[in-house]
C-alpha cells in the first residue's frame, strides 16, 4: 500500500505543488475542485447512488449537485459558508468513528441507510475543497495546505513503518486488518515531528502557544487516520477492494485522499479556533 501511494505521489506531486505554489486561491479550488468530482463518482458509486438498472442520469444529478456546492463553497470563501461546511464534517466523522468502533454489529444492506451515506458525499468532499481555499487563501496558504498535506503523508508513512516493524495489536481487524496499534501511535509521532517543524518556522510559535497547537495537529492526525478507515468500513460493507480503476493497480481517487476528506477540514477548524 505504501509503495502505491509513494508512486501515485511521485506523479501527482509536481503538478499538485504548482498549481498551490503559482495558482491563485480560485484556480486552486477550480483543479482541486475538478479532481474531486471523481471523488464524488465513486463515493456514490460504492454508496449504491445509481443501483443496477437505474438511469445513469441519476449518478449526473449527483455528481452535479457535489459540483454546484463545491463552486459555491470556493465561491463563498469569504463567508461562513465553507467554516460550516467543515464544522459538520468534522461532526460527520466522530459519526463515521462510532461505526468503525463497532463494525460489522449493526450493519447490513440497508444499514447506515443508503441515502445518508451517499449525502454524505455532498457534505464531505465539497466541504473539503472548501477547507483547500480557506487554508489557501490565508497568510502563507501554499505553506498551510501542505503541512496539512505533509501531516497526513507523515501519519501514513510513520504508521506503516512503524506497524511493519513492532504491530502486534490489530487496531480495527474488522475494517482494515493491516492496521495496528503501534502503527497508529507512529504514524502520530511522525506527524508531530511535522508539526513541530511547521510551529516552528511556519507559524514560529512559543511558549503556551505549542500545547494547544500540538493538540490540534494530533486530532487532526487521527481524524486522517478515521477518514482513511471510514472508506474502508464502506468499501467492506459492499465488498469492494478500491473505491475505482482511475490509477492501474493503484485503486481510485477515493483510496488516495480519503484521509484528507478528514484532516483538511479539520486542520481548517482548528487553525481558526488557535486564531492562527
Amino acid at each position: 500500500m505504501l509503495r502505491k501511494r509513494v508512486i501515485t505521489a511521485v506523479i501527482l506531486l509536481p503538478p499538485v505543488l504548482a498549481t498551490l505554489w503559482f495558482g491563485s486561491t480560485p484556480l486552486v479550488g477550480l483543479v482541486f475542485g475538478a479532481a474531486a468530482m471523481v471523488a464524488v463518482l465513486e463515493w456514490g458509486t460504492l454508496t449504491g447512488v445509481r443501483r443496477d438498472g437505474a438511469s445513469p442520469a441519476v449518478m449526473v444529478v449527483y455528481v452535479g449537485a457535489a459540483a454546484a456546492l463545491t463552486a459555491l463553497a470556493v465561491w463563498q470563501r469569504h463567508t461562513e459558508l465553507p467554516w460550516v461546511l467543515n464544522l459538520a464534517t468534522c461532526l460527520w466523522w466522530l459519526v463515521v468513528l462510532s461505526w468503525i468502533v463497532r463494525f460489522p454489529a449493526g450493519f447490513d444492506d440497508a444499514h447506515p441507510p443508503r441515502w445518508l451515506k451517499a449525502g454524505a458525499g455532498l457534505l464531505v468532499i465539497p466541504a473539503t475543497i472548501g477547507a483547500v481555499v480557506l487554508l489557501h487563501g490565508s497568510p502563507d496558504g501554499a505553506l498551510r495546505l501542505l503541512f496539512a498535506f505533509a501531516l497526513v503523508w507523515a501519519a501514513d508513512i510513520g504508521a506503516y513503518f512503524t506497524g511493519q516493524g513492532f504491530g502486534r495489536h490489530k487496531l480495527a481487524p474488522a475494517v482494515s486488518p493491516g492496521k495496528t496499534w503501534e502503527g497508529l501511535l507512529g504514524g502520530v509521532a511522525w506527524a508531530l515531528l511535522v508539526s513541530a517543524a511547521a510551529g516552528t518556522w511556519l507559524f514560529k510559535l512559543s511558549g503556551a502557544a505549542w500545547l494547544p497547537f500540538l493538540v490540534v495537529c494530533t486530532a487532526v492526525t487521527l481524524l486522517s487516520i478515521v477518514g482513511d478507515l471510514g472508506e474502508s468500513l464502506i468499501k467492506r460493507q459492499v465488498g469492494a477492494k478500491d473505491s475505482g480503476t482511475l490509477l492501474p493497480g493503484h485503486g481510485g481517487m477515493l483510496d488516495r485522499v480519503d484521509s484528507l476528506l478528514a484532516a483538511l477540514p479539520a486542520m481548517a477548524v482548528g487553525l481558526r479556533w488557535l486564531g492562527l
